[in-house]
């Protein structure tokens, strides 16, 4: 399977740098964030271009012993394809899904703790350098705050009016999510996530016909569990990924990287 756009070019975070230790600035605890989180994003990205190029496989022989029956074999090929495609689309969703998390840990400022009564006790302020210990707790508290653009009460048009240096890339976050949280491929993952497992075309076209149909007057009735699963097709989904991938995906994910990047402008000093 072959891609129009590189990742490894476009989205990879740098691996190394080299810099010169005068009038270097040491970095903060948050352009830390921004960069681990960056790298967590590229990681997932990765693994749903994997196992989207995985579902053209043709050597099956290490997934399953190969069976004499050429109509089984088919059939277990499917499936195991089918896994796959479901694998590739999961990672595609939780990848949208770190492009809120990367932009609220790297605009966020300060974390509030509350008492029983809902009434602020305390507050912790992330811009800074912290030690580890508390890095990690304010990261992980801040991680918790991060809602869907479109939810009540999210704090992202709070953000835009507090880090006005952020604006774009909270603008970009909230247009994509926008077209894409109608789309068929989030709703295909939310199906199997919260509803079920689909069928596909490819893999019951190969399987016995029915038995026989059950009808009163011009009514159908169902008597197979196909009759009530939600069918998809595996071709037409993998093409939907991969033109989601290259035309919406790709260029969101460069685009918002590089306005995180303008807005935090981390230290190199971060490996």
């Amino acid at each position: 399977m072959e891609f129009k756009t590189d990742i490894f070019k476009g989205i990879e975070p740098p691996s190394s740098s080299r810099f010169k230790l005068e009038g270097v600035k040491f970095p903060t605890s948050q352009e830390v964030y921004f960069m681990s989180k960056w790298h967590e994003l590229f990681e997932r990205y990765e693994m749903a271009r994997i196992f989207l190029r995985k579902t053209e496989e043709d050597n099956w022989d290490y997934w399953f012993n190969k069976v004499d029956d050429m109509i089984t074999q088919k059939e277990m090929e499917l499936t195991f394809k089918s896994q796959m495609l479901e694998t590739a689309l999961i990672n595609y969703n939780i990848l949208v899904d770190l492009t809120w998390t990367i932009t609220y840990v790297s605009a966020e400022f300060v974390l509030y703790k509350f008492d029983n009564d809902g009434n602020v006790t305390n507050s912790d302020e992330i811009i800074g350098m912290h030690t580890i210990e508390k890095s990690l707790e304010m990261l992980r508290k801040t991680e918790n705050g991060v809602s869907t653009p479109h939810a009540e009460g999210n704090p992202f048009q709070y953000l835009k009016v507090m880090r006005p240096e952020f604006s774009d890339a909270i603008d970009l976050i909230i247009a994509f999510w926008k077209d894409f949280s109608e789309s068929k491929i989030r709703n295909i993952y939310n199906y199997i996530k919260h509803k079920g497992t689909p069928c596909y075309k490819e893999i019951e076209a190969l399987r016995d016909t029915r038995f026989f149909n059950f009808v009163i007057g011009n009514e159908s009735y169902p008597i197979d569990i196909r009759d009530v699963r939600k069918v998809l097709s595996i071709d037409e989904l993998i093409d939907e990924l991969r033109r989601f991938d290259d035309e919406k995906l790709y260029p969101y994910v460069v685009d918002l990287i590089d306005k995180l990047k303008n807005a935090v402008n981390p230290s190199p000093m971060i490996i």
